[in-house]
Order: C-alpha cells, then structure tokens, then sequence
C-alpha cells in the first residue's frame, strides 16, 4: 500500500524544504572536507590521492572549502537569528528529568514489551543533543584553527602546532559525532526506522516514531492542531 493512501493523522511534518536543503549542503560539504582533511593526514594511500587530483588540489579544495563555509555558515547564522538561537537553545538545554531518560529508554530498547518509550520534553531527546552539542563544537573548532592556520601563515612553531593539533582533534570528534549521527539518520537502531525521511524524504514521521522518540514535541504538535482546528471552528461560525 502506498503512503497516499494512509490516513493523514499517521503523519507528522518534522522538517520544511529549506532545512532539508541546508542540510543536504552541509552534509555534503562536511563530507568532502572530512574526505579532503584525511587526505591531507596520508589517512588514504597514494593511489585513492592521485586519483583525486593529488595533494596540491585536495590542499586546495579543503581550505577554500573550508574557508567558504564557515563564511556561509556565520552569515547564515546571522541572517536567520531568530531560528538559529533558537536551534541552539533546544540543542543545548537539558531538564534534571533528563538524566533518567538514557537508561529508562535503553530498557525500552532492549525489553520493549515489558518498558514503554520514556517521557522528555523538548525537539531533540537528550542522546541527539548530545551528538549535536558534539557535532556543534567540533565545527567551530575546525572552522576557527583553519581559518587561523589558512589566513596566518607567519604564525610561530608554538602557536601553529597548538592550532593544528585543536584542528586534528576537532575533526577527530567531528568525525565520530557524525557516525553517530549518521547511524541514527539511516535508521540503524530499531526505534529509528524510517528516520531518514525526515531529511532525505518530504519531511515527515511516522506518529508512532516521533511518539518514541519526541513525546513532549508530538504533544506540543497536537496541542497546535487542536488549536488551530478550535480557531478555524470560530471563523466559521462568525
């Protein structure tokens, strides 16, 4: 049976156009300058390099790269304030309640017949705020040492090693938040299946899996519905 022909009320829209564009882009861009950092570090051998264009070009491609998104990413950053402050908020504030949501939903994992999905507020469950406070600070910390160490070539031995050291271990922990977050994204562990439409779809959930896994978002949605369907009720009855 096709997904048109469910009933609407299955569904609950996750992510508009715009963000699912944005982070097409910058899951793409990420990758390359992951795929071009690695290189640079003799992570790859020889012949995978040259059949990129050699070390002289993948030098180039990540740091103009490099260079361009984080430029992107501040003014984008500024132009949507709002958004992005508010992004970050919900990434980054956590409820005393929240130390019990890791082991209660890891027993829901595990013995789903005997533990229900547990409660938290809030857009993002704690193990995914995690992931994006990690994936959040090593960006700015990648972004800040290559920006220093493209833009500040006469830097002294102490200072560039300090900096390339900052860059190396920020893309470390950049590389593993990302395999964390791309595990979960594709829908490897049980109670994210059929996660990735999210993103890489039109945008919507599964009821039953945003209930598992945003029970304080699902029933802020609802209360939004009901909301609007009271508000429409009362433009039509005047």
């Amino acid at each position: 049976m096709s997904n048109r022909s469910e009933p609407a009320a299955v569904w609950l829209k996750r992510h508009g156009l715009l963000t699912r564009w944005l982070h097409g882009t910058n899951a793409l861009t990420v990758l390359i300058l992951l795929f071009t950092g690695l290189a640079l570090g003799d992570r790859f051998g020889d012949g995978l390099v040259e059949l990129s264009g050699g070390h002289e070009l993948i030098n180039d491609v990540h740091q103009w790269l490099g260079t361009g998104y984080t430029g992107a990413a501040v003014v984008l950053g500024l132009v949507f304030a709002r958004k992005t402050a508010g992004l970050l908020r919900d990434v980054a504030v956590f409820r005393r309640a929240d130390r019990a949501w890791m082991p209660a939903f890891a027993r829901h994992y595990f013995r789903p017949g005997h533990h229900a999905p547990p409660f938290h507020e809030g857009r993002f469950d704690p193990a995914q705020r995690l992931v994006f406070i990690g994936l959040t600070v090593s960006l700015v910390l990648v972004a800040a040492s290559g920006i220093v160490l493209f833009a500040f070539v006469d830097m002294s031995r102490a200072v560039f090693m300090w900096t390339i050291r900052t860059h190396i271990a920020a893309a470390w922990l950049l590389i593993i938040s990302t395999i964390l977050h791309v595990l979960a994204g594709l829908g490897l562990p049980r109670t994210h299946r059929g996660l990735v439409r999210a993103m890489f779809g039109d945008g919507r959930v599964r009821l039953g899996l945003a209930q598992t896994l945003w029970p304080g978002w699902v029933r802020g949605q609802q209360h939004q519905n009901d909301r609007a369907d009271e508000l429409s009720g009362d433009d039509g009855r005047q």
